[in-house]
């Protein structure tokens, strides 16, 4: 067997020959052209052996001399000459300091890939499925480029072509190099975004539902592509109809289909769209859940079904394991009774859910709209009471949440219009301005008695 001199510490591809130098420790290493000699086919089989082994143990420096004359001597011999090479040339890269030698050897990866689709045309793995991997080898080696419009148009070509047989990392890594692209110019890549996110929204939707390994995986990666749409902006609640009225109406029996569906309009805010109402109901027929229940409510509020909506929500809130949901339920019921003008249910239930949730300012909001329209004395006077812990509750409101200061400055102003006179306050022997005033009846609280300012 012919000795192989297999020194060269770098290269670019195409290369021509082999030139042996020693490397002096600590020394960069050079951009040489080397001279290899041709190998036969005994030889490259020998070579392939050693080369792999050594990858396996990680000796990189070891097996690029191995690599090398085989990659050169018979590059269709065997698909590791480039999954092996890719990491090879990925170790040598992470170790050159020189800019010219990192350069040449990320172009060098980049060419291996090429060459891999030139001389292999596997059933497993095709062309479209090479393109991914070189897409996602392009991420790491050219971070520079921020769009990296290069691997965006491979991995479109391989999404497009390989659907739910893509790579699922390539799938999610997909529509992130969409949505960056998509907010360099939202006007002018709104639709390639939409349209990116549904190929392999699609995508992810079939393997998950395919169940097996990749099942759990494929989950994750689509809940994150939908956090990722949502937060976007590019679609609005039209367009998501328009998107997914026909497949709510395919996926009538697909309960997980019709799940991921409900959880991407509540992300979106699109809760009010009779698609989700759809949604919802066939869920909740095949296999009821606390948000199937509660899309089933918000369909009964749209259709003035006020009744029928508790009954749902109620169901909802037997079913909920999440407390954020559970304090959400509790509200909605809360804005139900008070719809049906049962304020003392209504107060009861925002209590609930500032039970479970202290912050939510909106409860506060409703607590007080449901003591200033209780009917607790028949003594015109007295009856104003109401509206000071009315507007104790708007405070709270403001104090506990930030986001609700607006609305509830508002309703201070108008409420606290109907406080007593002064003279009103002076001449009843029950109130004294400044002083404590517990409010009776099922509102049962303590409060300020305080005169209409003149």
């Amino acid at each position: 067997m012919k000795k192989v001199l297999l020194i060269a510490l770098c290269f670019a591809i195409p290369m021509a020959g082999f030139a042996q130098k020693k490397k002096k420790k600590g020394a960069e290493p050079e951009v040489v052209a080397p001279v290899v000699e041709t190998l036969s086919d005994e030889e490259c089989m020998v070579n392939l052996s050693l080369f792999h082994e050594s990858v396996k143990n990680k000796q990189y420096d070891e097996a690029y001399g191995f690599w090398l004359p085989v990659y050169q001597s018979r590059p269709d011999l065997n698909k590791a000459i480039y999954t092996d090479g890719t990491e090879i040339l990925g170790h040598r890269y992470q170790q050159a300091t020189d800019e010219n030698v990192r350069k040449a050897l990320r172009d060098s990866i980049m060419q291996l890939h090429d060459d891999r689709i030139k001389y292999f045309d596997e059933a497993r793995y095709p062309d479209a499925y090479v393109l991914g991997v070189k897409a996602m080898d392009y991420l790491t080696y050219f971070q520079e480029d921020e769009l990296a419009l290069p691997a965006y148009g491979w991995m479109k070509e391989s999404v497009t072509a390989l659907g739910a047989k893509a790579q699922i990392t390539v799938l999610r890594k997909f529509v992130e190099l969409s949505y960056n692209i998509y907010k360099s110019n939202t006007e002018q890549y709104g639709d390639q975004f939409l349209a990116d996110y549904q190929l392999a929204s699609a995508a992810l939707e079939q393997i998950v539902a395919a169940g097996g390994k990749n099942a759990e995986h494929a989950t994750s990666q689509k809940a994150y592509v939908d956090r990722l749409y949502a937060a976007s902006g590019a679609a609005d609640c039209d367009q998501m109809d328009q998107m997914y009225a026909s497949v709510v109406a395919e996926s009538a029996n697909d309960i997980e289909k019709l799940g991921s569906i409900m959880k991407l309009y509540r992300r979106l805010g699109c809760t009010e769209s009779d698609v989700y109402f759809t949604a919802a109901e066939h869920a909740h027929k095949l296999q009821p859940t606390s948000e199937s229940a509660a899309g089933c409510a918000q369909m009964c509020i749209k259709k003035g079904d006020l009744n029928g909506a508790l009954e749902y929500y109620k169901q909802a809130l037997s079913m909920v394991t999440d407390d954020e949901d559970k304090a959400d339920y509790l509200y909605r019921v809360a804005n139900v009774y008070v719809l049906l003008k049962n304020y003392q249910q209504g107060a009861a239930y925002a209590q609930q859910s500032l039970d479970v949730n202290p912050e939510d300012g909106r409860c506060y909001l409703l607590m007080g709209i449901c003591y200033a329209s209780a009917k607790i004395y028949d003594d015109p006077i007295l009856a104003r009471s109401v509206f000071w812990v009315a507007c104790d509750m708007f405070r709270k409101a403001k104090t506990v949440d930030s986001s609700c200061a607006t609305d509830a400055n508002k309703l201070i102003a108008t409420y606290s219009q109907y406080f007593p006179s002064k003279e009103d306050v002076f001449f009843h022997k029950e109130l004294n301005d400044g002083q404590p005033f517990r409010v009776g009846g099922w509102i049962g609280k303590t409060t300020t008695c305080r005169s209409k300012a003149e």
